[in-house]
């Protein structure tokens, strides 16, 4: 199989995820309970937190709960088919807004990216807990996720005019999101990561002047 094909596929399957996942939300609302979900990994990790504690906090039983989600897995794969989502759409807001320098639609970009998620990680005692499901649990989704994400910073990267001598689009692009995914895991803390991020934005926000 080309990489080609990897990425056609993945892409697809990240589309039907999404669209399967926005017709769930149609009929049963879940958002209530996903935001509860997350306060309760913030609270006690991933391993620790059970569906008695998720019940708990979005305020039902556990049997209505399990009307829902069939597991704690599946609360956090949907959890993270919504982070995916927010991202891609706040990304591309914060690419397209108006007024801004291609530094700071850049910054905009990679804070978008992160979300509340990268919040969470470096600001609570389980954080790293949390990165290490978000690897394990939701691995595929994040490389269908990763793909979009590549394909937004390359649309962006082509209104902008990329210098011949530089990249591709699209080359440039997967070289920001393999940076960035380098700063996520390097930082201890926010501040650090958004010093990482601020510093990136101005690089190649540099390099296409």
């Amino acid at each position: 199989m080309t990489k080609w094909m990897l990425n056609v596929i993945l892409s697809i399957d990240f589309r039907t995820a999404l669209s399967q996942f926005a017709a769930m939300t149609e009929t049963t609302r879940p958002d209530s309970i996903l935001d509860a979900a997350f306060q309760a990994f913030a609270s006690y990790g991933y391993k620790r937190t059970a569906m008695d504690d998720i019940a708990r906090a979005a305020g039902m039983s556990r049997t209505a709960l399990y009307l829902h989600f069939r597991s704690k897995e599946d609360i956090f794969r949907s959890l993270g088919l919504r982070y995916f989502e927010q991202a891609l759409r706040d990304m591309e807001a914060a690419l397209t807004r108006p007024g801004q320098t291609r530094e700071q639609a850049l910054y905009a970009c990679f804070v978008a990216k992160d979300g509340k998620f990268m919040e969470v990680v470096l600001t609570t005692p389980h954080g790293s807990e949390l990165m290490d499901a978000g690897f394990s649990v939701t691995a595929d989704l994040a490389l269908g996720a990763e793909r979009q994400i590549v394909n937004l910073i390359a649309r962006w990267l082509d209104t902008q005019g990329v210098p011949a001598t530089l990249a591709p689009a699209t080359a440039l692009a997967e070289t920001i999101v393999a940076a960035l995914k380098g700063l996520k895991s390097g930082a201890t803390t926010l501040d650090a990561l958004r010093t990482g991020e601020a510093r990136l934005a101005a690089l190649i926000a540099r390099a296409l002047a």
